[in-house]
């Protein structure tokens, strides 16, 4: 080959990065990469389990705080769920398979974690194509088999796994231009497969997730600015005018803003909205005032008889606040509080750029999920359909929120270590 033309190949295939541009840059530079490690992360962690486990499997002390924090908000949940429902025996079920999860997935070190980062989220990207041809379920296509295994929660853990992994990996060029808009079309990507699901709560989430993991890695803060805004107008937009949006949103989601706004600024709404979509919000908030500071007692909540058709689900905390009151509800959020901030510190403590980001990620994960559930069923936020983590019922949201935990609990263990060797040192 003549050395001129060689050097156009090098340029055009070994060395991408080195060139500003076009989408099929980006590509190459990004994406293929990781699509190619989907399968040989998986075949090399098997490889290493075999060869030599100690690579890998890890077994230690984990952070025992953050554990006693997983284990009275699963033991809440179950009781709340009991009360809500009367029907907790799957709910348990799911709750005991997850805990076991967790302990096995602890015990992995942080390097395994990193191996199979790219095959969790191919795996997890290939169900968030195949549920399109599972069966509609309530005109909506989140589930296989019934309502027993949801995609976008194993995809949640699957995105926040990845961007550790790529924030990391590429981290050299995080301030770059082309790294944000990689990472914000992904992000976008993943938040429109959500949204043909038909499923916006879902597709907002998973957009804050990886713009919360954008944020940690650091990536170009002159672009964050200008994206932030340009989603807080359109935000603003949706708000003022959600008939703008009809070409993302549904009737029924544009009628629930109409009425959050009728609601939160003192509206007069019609008797058929009471009704029909503002039924819901309109009897949380009814369970919740009638709780008063202490609550009517365990068990005896009126709401959940007949007014609260998601009072397991979605609406779970209008049970809680009606049944326990205004303390009993400081004390649940107070635990979900202590479950972050304990995450965050187990982050800051770890030797690992991927642990740390791994965790700050699944600690943002559960905070943005209490949030945007709590501000739902007290209507401060339009209703959006966010579940309550260890509280609503589901069998994919408890056990892929048990395997998150898990991942916590595996980074504490060298967390953990980075405590104790610098307490020799300051000993010594």
């Amino acid at each position: 080959m003549p050395e001129g033309n060689k050097k156009t190949a090098e340029e055009l295939f070994v060395a991408p990065a080195a060139r500003a541009g076009s989408l099929k840059e980006l590509w190459s530079l990004y994406i293929v990469p990781e699509l190619q490690l989907i399968l040989k992360g998986a075949l090399t962690l098997i490889g290493k389990f075999i060869t030599s486990p100690r690579e890998v499997f890890s077994p230690g002390m984990v952070d025992v705080n953050y554990l006693c924090y997983i284990i009275v908000l699963t033991v809440s949940g179950l009781a709340v769920h009991y009360s809500a429902s009367y029907r907790s025996f799957k709910q348990v079920i799911y709750a005991v398979g997850g805990l076991v999860l967790m302990l096995l997935v602890s015990q992995f070190r942080i390097k395994a974690y990193k191996l199979i980062s790219c095959t969790i989220m191919g795996i997890a990207t290939a169900f968030l194509f195949i549920v399109f041809a599972a069966p509609e379920i309530n005109g909506t296509n989140r589930w296989f088999f019934g309502k027993l295994f949801q995609p976008s929660e194993f995809g949640k853990v699957a995105l926040i796994m990845f961007f550790a992994y790529l924030i990391e990996k590429y981290k050299d060029r995080r301030t770059e231009e082309k790294t944000f808009f990689s990472f914000f079309m992904i992000t976008l990507v993943y938040a429109a497969l959500i949204l043909a699901e038909k499923h916006l709560s879902g597709a907002i989430l998973f957009f804050c997730i990886g713009y919360a993991m954008m944020w940690y890695g650091g990536l170009n803060k002159r672009f964050f600015a200008v994206a932030t805004c340009i989603i807080i107008i359109g935000v603003l937009f949706a708000v003022w005018k959600p008939e703008i949006f009809s070409f993302i949103l549904k009737d029924y989601q544009i009628d629930r803003v109409v009425i959050w706004k009728k609601i939160l600024f003192n509206g007069e709404i019609t008797a058929k909205e009471k009704l029909n979509n503002a039924r819901q919000v309109l009897q949380s908030l009814y369970g919740i005032g009638s709780g008063g500071l202490f609550g009517v007692g365990f068990g005896k909540s009126g709401q959940k008889v007949s007014n609260l058709s998601e009072k397991a689900n979605d609406f779970i905390f209008a049970v809680i606040g009606e049944e326990f009151g205004f303390i009993g509800s400081m004390v649940m959020i107070a635990a979900f509080a202590a479950l972050v901030i304990r995450g965050f510190r187990i982050a800051f403590r770890s030797n690992s750029y991927y642990g740390a980001l791994l965790v700050l990620g699944i600690s943002t994960q559960i905070a943005l999920q209490v949030i945007i559930n709590i501000a739902v069923t007290t209507s401060i936020l339009p209703n959006t359909g966010i579940s309550l983590p260890f509280f609503s019922e589901g069998g994919s949201s408890m056990i892929f929120t048990m395997i998150s935990m898990g991942l916590v609990l595996g980074v504490s263990k060298d967390s953990e270590k980075k405590v104790k060797k610098n307490n020799k040192k300051s000993g010594s």
